[in-house]
């Protein structure tokens, strides 16, 4: 289905595959969502039922949106909450110049049982990932075979998969868990199975089903999935690092390929493994999991649209700030990969080990997940916890010791 919004105010329209905000990310105003005339009759039973709950100043409505203005004193949202999730609507509080408005939004019914919702659909991804990722490592394992480090591939073949599979499988049950603690309702886990790519994988998303409901929820929801799996990853590098091979640095040819280092995978590597000047490290499949897993957690981490680090920062800054964060980040990540593109075209010279044309393709994709904004938790007025901002705290901290400026270096 297709949500179709448009700004009586200003030029702001976006078509959605997903339930946007009910508010213009530009200039607040209510958004007008298409809408056909069957629906008039249940508006009518919503004003009713309002009028004997809330002490309503004034109701108005765009489309589906229902935008009840109660007043300057801040209600208590149970009690709003109660009114409406009866009649199928999320009910969304906002304070606004001074005043308290409810926008009353169509709760997504429940779609119909697909196969995409069966547990042999969850079960048949996560075996075809698991498979695709012991291929993706058993091709990495061959070079080490041949070059005599490694006596089977199958080693590393089953040692990658287990280490990518476990960071990636409890950085999303990180999500499924915490969507329990917040009463969300979601899906479980999605693995993507890729066998032609060297990862054998494109990773694993949870599906969202029901509204955040308080800006601490979005900061625990966000930020879980991510420090789950930087803990997992941890081991993971450490151990892998202990099994890489010291070999010289002339082993791999001009035209061999480098990961570049995180801060957090540097200071792993350095407690795990000594490199003597002139030498270089051939990393074992099982070390390759780990900076893949950190890598990932920087990805998710990034500060634009409904990623992991979206959600955080929109409990944090509100929808302008997050609206504003996210652009910015878009546009760094093109800037970012066009550099790369003209490095490499020998147009700036000089800045290839500084570079990477790969954040073009991440810029472009976080730019259409961005168009969608973030719809911000149902209560957006109650105030965020320290808890909260202590894991907040840490999940920014997670995404600078995991951000890899570079993360390939060729020759």
């Amino acid at each position: 289905m297709e949500y179709k919004y448009e700004c009586p105010r200003c030029d702001y329209s976006a078509v959605s595959s997903r339930r946007m905000s009910p508010e213009c990310p530009k200039c607040s105003t209510l958004l007008f969502e298409e809408v056909s005339e069957e629906d008039s009759p249940l508006f009518d039973s919503i004003g009713k039922a309002a009028y004997g709950v809330l002490p309503v100043e004034n109701i108005s409505r765009i489309g589906k949106i229902i935008s009840i203005d109660i007043g300057t004193e801040k209600p208590v949202y149970d009690s709003i909450h109660n009114a409406f999730d009866g009649m199928g609507y999320d009910a969304y509080l906002r304070s606004r110049n001074g005043r308290y408005h409810v926008y009353l939004v169509e709760r997504q019914k429940d779609e119909k049982k697909s196969i995409f919702s069966s547990p042999l659909m969850y079960i048949g991804l996560f075996v075809a990932t698991v498979l695709s990722t012991i291929f993706a490592g058993y091709s990495l394992s061959v070079p080490l075979v041949e070059e005599g480090l490694m006596e089977s591939p199958w080693v590393g073949a089953f040692s990658f998969s287990l280490g990518l599979m476990a960071i990636l499988g409890c950085h999303e049950m990180g999500h499924k868990v915490q969507s329990i603690r917040s009463g969300i309702s979601s899906s479980w886990p999605y693995f993507i199975p890729m066998p032609f790519l060297p990862l054998g994988t494109l990773g694993a998303l949870i599906k969202m089903k029901s509204a955040i409901p308080t800006k601490n929820d979005a900061i625990l929801l966000g930020a879980s999935g991510p420090l789950v799996g930087v803990i997992v990853a941890i081991p993971v590098v450490i151990i892998g690092m202990k099994l890489s091979y010291v070999v010289p640095a002339t082993s791999f040819g001009e035209e061999g390929f480098y990961l570049g280092n995180s801060l957090l995978f540097m200071i792993l590597s350095s407690f795990s493994l000594h490199v003597p000047e002139g030498m270089s490290i051939w990393m074992h499949p099982l070390a390759f999991a780990g900076w893949v897993g950190l890598f990932v957690t920087m990805l998710n981490l990034l500060p634009a649209g409904q990623l992991d680090g979206g959600h955080v920062i929109r409990a944090i800054f509100g929808e302008k700030g997050h609206l504003a964060i996210s652009k910015m980040t878009v546009q760094m990540l093109i800037f970012l990969g066009l550099l790369g593109i003209l490095s490499e075209w020998g147009v700036l010279e000089g800045i290839q080990q500084y570079t990477w044309s790969g954040w073009l393709i991440w810029g472009l994709l976080s730019h259409f997940i961005t168009k969608g904004g973030h719809p911000g938790p149902l209560n957006e007025l109650e105030p965020i916890s320290t808890s909260s901002k202590i894991i907040a705290a840490l999940a920014l901290i997670t995404f600078v010791v995991c951000f890899v400026p570079v993360p390939i270096i060729v020759g």
